[in-house]
């Protein structure tokens, strides 16, 4: 089922029309373009246009300046109710015998994914303090935009440990807050999983994934919260969520996280999809989770890192791939067990050959910490 195309006449179309012709020169062109040339041929964000930032990271350089990765996703939200219907047979739901809070917990998953990417469009962020206004490059086609600048402010002790800026949005609707975490020179950093390691999700099986994502409240793994405060009592600790799960449940996972008692970090979600892509190939996912760990651990060279998953798919070869290359920095690999698989299963010996028995430990539900 496709949504009925606009009207190619209407005020909206043209808009997009022009969008698009200002959008049409290569990658290469517009790279080789001065700066300035490159942001004229976009538009600033439309009234109708919605953003979200990724809470990102930033880091204190040695002049006192400010380094902050800033990663945002532009567009415009559609509702087509054919395709929440047709998600829901599939899952065996009928949306009109649901109560009025699970038909609305289930819209609100969905609505992302119905979202049309933006490209074209230009964000002025504005870190206050008196900092000049910064243009972030123009959204690609899928709406994604991102941009490391440097910023010579002063971090406000109000809102430690994260860094507060917001979009400049046109005419009377508020302007688009996002945050960045200030991550100390040295310290702990848990890079952590989120399906079936901090959130019951049963990636396993498919129609329980589904539900468990879009149609169920989301529940906690048993304990992971209690062992994640522990660790953040530290202040230098800091927390980096590295998912599979796209850009588009964003929202839900924030107020899940924060709702369960799990400490506020930097989130690293995969790009926009679709509900026909939403499960990520095995090469996709690896990719995803190697690219984030090894962008944490180069920006942040002084820290150590202790890598949290689950046993449910390839965390135990991504972090045990990560620890071989890099041992003297990993503080640890805990692996929560959803395949009831012991510690000397074959897959555990493939994935951590190599590796210092006592650098990777099996987690169950209701035992200790395993890392003193």
């Amino acid at each position: 089922m496709s949504a009925q195309a606009p009207d190619p006449g209407s005020p909206k179309d043209a808009i997009r029309r022009r969008r698009l012709l200002a959008a049409a020169p290569t990658a290469a062109l517009i790279a080789a373009l001065p700066f300035d040339a490159a942001h004229a041929k976009a538009e600033p964000l439309e009234p109708d246009e919605d953003v979200l930032f990724l809470p990102g990271t930033a880091r204190e350089l040695a002049n006192g300046q400010i380094e902050v990765d800033l990663q945002a996703w532009i567009h415009e939200k559609n509702r087509f109710k054919v395709l929440d219907m047709g998600l829901a047979r599939y899952l065996g739901l009928r949306l009109r015998d649901m109560s009025p809070a699970a038909r609305l917990r289930f819209a609100q998953r969905t609505t992302l994914f119905h979202a049309e990417p933006e490209e074209g469009t230009v964000l002025e962020i504005d870190f206050g303090h008196g900092a000049p206004l910064l243009p972030m490059p123009t959204s690609d086609a899928a709406g994604r935009t991102g941009l490391r600048v440097t910023v010579d402010i002063q971090p406000d002790p109000r809102t430690a440990p994260w860094l507060k800026f917001h979009a400049r949005t046109p005419g009377p609707r508020p302007d688009v807050d996002g945050q960045a975490l200030l991550v100390p020179p040295t310290g702990l950093s848990v890079i952590s999983d989120i399906d079936d390691t901090v959130k019951i999700t049963q990636v396993r099986d498919q129609q329980q994934m589904l539900l468990n994502t879009f149609a169920r409240s989301f529940k906690a793994a048993p304990g992971m919260a209690q062992h994640y405060q522990r660790l953040a009592r530290n202040p230098q600790t800091r927390f980096h969520y590295l998912s599979s799960s796209p850009i588009q449940l964003l929202p839900a996972l924030q107020d899940f996280l924060r709702n369960a008692g799990f400490p506020a970090g930097s989130m690293h979600l995969r790009e926009s999809t679709t509900l026909r892509t939403l499960v990520p190939g095995e090469g996709e996912s690896r990719a995803h989770k190697l690219a984030g760990i090894a962008r944490l651990m180069t920006d942040f060279p002084q820290r150590r890192f202790l890598l949290v998953g689950d046993s449910g798919e390839l965390d135990p070869e991504i972090y045990g791939e990560v620890a071989r290359t890099d041992a003297a920095r990993i503080e640890g690999v805990a692996i929560r067990d959803v395949t009831g698989e012991d510690r000397d299963a074959p897959r555990y010996a493939r994935a951590f050959q190599g590796v210092d028995p006592a650098l990777w430990r099996i987690l169950r539900d209701g035992s200790a910490w395993p890392f003193s």
